[in-house]
């Protein structure tokens, strides 16, 4: 049976905790009784910590608490950090991604992937009620990936995501916000994890306000596709400059 942990980063989300502990004590049984849910509070001034207290009391969990915000990124960088795990399930708290879905994702992880994404931008996913000018975007960004990157997908910025725990030490972020969720997968694939995707549907959000700096997030991420084309030249010079083999000395007999 394997050890598996849910690692979900919290900011200011008092108003999203009780859906999301009722959702997710509906579907941890399903996982094993071992399975823990591990929540980052990223600095919340809400009280979200002590509500994740009271409302996910009827299952395993714990929480690390940010001192003050640092970002999406970091909270997932904190999470890794602290959990030691077969298997590591992401996800927002938002529930913009269904919970019920994560046994789909673990089915494609024990098919002999190292990395399981949520895709919302696969042919056979689906995005409700998300701006037409948002997605616009986000599948502008997710094109560009796929253009400069060695395995394609459709969706490179969905945090929910299963992970097989031998392949987190293998994973590097940069990043402290948003875009450290896509730099986890990239590092992922640059370094030969076998990454799938999963059809998702996403959702708009529910409850409170979302934390993405729309503007920041994209130019962030076109820096890094710029970086990481830089760094993709860099290794095809190097793979494709010739070896100079010194010639053998002739002597005389």
């Amino acid at each position: 049976m394997s050890n598996i942990v849910v690692l979900i980063p919290c900011f200011n989300e008092v108003e999203g905790i009780p859906q999301l502990c009722t959702r997710l004590s509906k579907v941890l049984p399903e996982l094993g009784k071992d399975t823990e849910v591990v929540f980052v509070d990223d600095g919340s001034t809400d009280g979200t910590s002590d509500l994740i207290r009271r409302e996910a009391a009827s299952f395993r969990h714990r929480i690390i608490v940010h001192e003050h915000n640092k970002g999406i990124g970091a909270a997932f960088k904190t999470g890794f950090s602290a959990i030691d795990a077969d298997i590591v399930v992401t996800m927002d708290s938002d529930c913009t991604y269904d919970p019920e879905r994560i046994s789909e994702l673990l089915t494609l992880l024990r098919d002999g992937n190292d990395i399981v994404t949520g895709s919302p931008y696969h042919p056979e996913g689906e995005v409700v009620g998300v701006p037409g000018w948002r997605l616009m975007l986000s599948r502008s960004l997710s094109l560009m990936y796929w253009c400069i990157l060695p395995q394609r997908l459709y969706t490179y910025t969905s945090c929910f995501r299963a992970y097989r725990g031998t392949v987190i030490p293998k994973l590097s972020a940069e990043s402290d916000g948003f875009l450290g969720v896509a730099q986890l997968l990239v590092s992922g694939i640059l370094n030969g994890a076998k990454v799938a995707e999963l059809p998702a549907k996403l959702t708009r959000r529910q409850f409170g306000q979302s934390k993405i700096k729309i503007v920041r997030v994209i130019l962030s991420h076109l820096g890094y596709i710029a970086h990481v084309v830089v760094q993709q030249v860099r290794r095809h010079i190097l793979r494709s400059r010739p070896t100079f083999i010194p010639s053998k000395p002739m002597y005389r007999q």
